[in-house]
Formats: structure tokens, C-alpha cells, sequence
């Protein structure tokens, strides 16, 4: 479970910033090999009036962030580091239900190039706060694709973990000491609408898979749901310490929870139709 949520956890952790955000991450296999990997993020109308406001600081030299979600420059140098042959196929604003943000579909040739740290495209999405400390991350190993004869294997390497150091000092003031149900009425507002998902769709079909959660032609990696999560009193807990020194206690405590769903193998097979 923690070799795909760690990394998620831990980003938004270190930035320390409200987590009202949604991202999706869908890649389209074909059945030649290539296909599309589509980054869908949207903040939740508190961040984007936040957003809004930071970006009239710094006068005519500020950036919106929302903008910058979708800027074609930002998305060709992702589209560099996603791998060989990876090109930016469309950029485009969205807006869903008051959440604004940006949905960026890239196109590559050959799945087996795809270079994709998942934690790379949120940390790229998130605003920094101005003021607040940069934080040191640590190095995300890359989600590997294998695809030949019609066989995909995908690969999710162990996270290495954040340094507690690190942590505490990129989230130092970051969070008042509270208690009880202010504390949980804090960890509500921050966290309750925040949704985060990575699936596989494979376009020709699915034959069989070893995968945990399949749903028709979808594989469903990491799919995380705050607000159903926060429904369950232990679990919202548990997230008391997400913004701390130790995600990972925080994130094995979430197995089995309502609004958590992840593929526990580090490694799985698809067989294309």
C-alpha cells in the first residue's frame, strides 16, 4: 500500500499546504503500445480564492496558479521528463462543481519509454505558499511499464522514506496544536475534499489481470477518497499525523477504510485482449 500513497502523503506533507485539491492520473494504453497519460488537477473553491488572491501579489510579475496548470511551456518540460517520444497532445482549463484547475493530456509512442513519478506532477501542480520553506524531497523512483506480446507488467517501486528532519522543518508552524473536535474540524476543512486517483485504462480490453481492483477495461492503482475516509472516526485519527514526521504509520493505519482503494502488489500483469 505505502509504495503508491507514500509518495502522495508525503508531498503534501512538506509543501504544508491546505490539501483541497483533486488530481487524477489516467494513462490509455492502445493496443500497439502507445496511448496517453491524462493529469487532471482541480482546487476546491477555498484554495482557488486563496489562489486567486497570492496571485495578485507581487504586482505584474505574479503568476496564476490555476494558468500555470496548463501553461505550454510547464507542459512541455513535464512532457520531457515523462520519457523519449512523450508530446503534449492538449492543455485545457476545467472547471467542475465551483473546483477550477487543468486537465493536460500527453501522447506517447511506446509505453515502455513512460517515465512516471507519480508524486512529480502534484508537487509540480501545487502553488507554493509565499513565505513558506522549500522542502526536500525525497527522490521518487519511477512507476515502470513493461509491454511486449500483448503483456503489460507494471512495476511500483518501494518509496524511500521522507527524512523526519526534513519534515519537521518543512512543517513547522504549519499546524496549530489542537485537540479534539477542533482538531478534527480542522482536519475536515482541510482534507475533506480532497481526491486522488491513478488508474490504467486498457483500451482494447482486458483478458486477465492479477490486479487487485479491476472494473471493466480499468485498473485502478491508488484511488483515494478524503471525504469518505473522514467518515470513519479511527481513521480521521490516524490522519492527525499526516502532516508530521510519519505518513507512512498514518497511511498503513487507512487499510481496509471506505474511500481507500490500492493495489498492494508491487508488481501486476495485464494481459491486453
Amino acid at each position: 500500500m505505502k509504495r503508491i500513497v507514500l509518495p502522495f502523503v508525503s508531498v503534501l506533507a512538506a509543501l504544508a499546504l491546505p490539501s483541497c485539491l483533486q488530481q487524477a492520473t489516467t494513462i490509455h494504453l492502445n493496443k500497439d503500445g502507445s496511448g496517453t497519460l491524462v493529469e487532471e488537477t482541480t482546487f476546491g473553491a477555498q484554495m482557488t480564492a486563496m489562489l486567486e488572491q497570492m496571485a495578485g501579489l507581487g504586482g505584474a510579475q505574479a503568476k496564476d496558479p490555476v494558468k500555470e496548470l496548463i501553461s505550454k511551456d510547464k507542459a512541455a518540460a513535464r512532457a520531457a521528463k515523462l520519457g523519449a517520444g512523450v508530446t503534449v497532445e492538449k492543455a485545457e482549463a476545467i472547471e467542475t462543481n465551483g473546483n477550477k484547475g487543468g486537465r493536460v493530456t500527453y501522447h506517447f509512442t511506446d509505453i515502455n519509454t513512460l517515465n512516471l513519478a507519480l508524486s512529480g506532477g502534484l508537487q509540480e501542480a501545487m502553488p507554493k505558499m509565499p513565505g513558506a520553506p522549500e522542502a526536500d524531497q525525497p527522490k521518487e523512483k519511477p512507476t515502470t511499464f513493461k509491454y511486449a506480446g500483448g503483456l503489460l507488467t507494471i512495476t511500483t517501486p518501494e518509496p524511500k522514506k521522507p527524512d523526519p528532519a526534513a519534515a519537521g522543518k518543512a512543517t513547522e508552524g504549519a499546524t496549530p496544536e489542537l485537540g479534539g473536535e477542533q482538531m478534527e474540524g480542522m482536519m475536515k476543512q482541510m482534507l475533506g475534499d480532497m481526491k486522488i486517483s491513478f488508474k490504467v485504462v486498457i483500451e482494447p480490453g482486458i483478458a486477465e489481470t492479477n490486479a487487485t481492483n479491476v472494473a471493466g477495461n480499468t485498473v485502478t492503482l491508488m484511488e483515494m477518497d478524503m471525504g469518505k475516509v473522514m467518515e470513519n472516526p479511527e481513521a480521521l485519527k490516524a490522519l492527525k499525523g499526516v502532516d508530521q514526521t510519519n505518513p507512512e504509520k498514518a497511511m498503513e493505519a487507512l487499510k481496509g477504510v471506505k474511500g481507500v482503494k490500492v493495489e498492494p502488489k508491487p508488481e501486476i500483469t495485464i494481459k491486453v485482449k
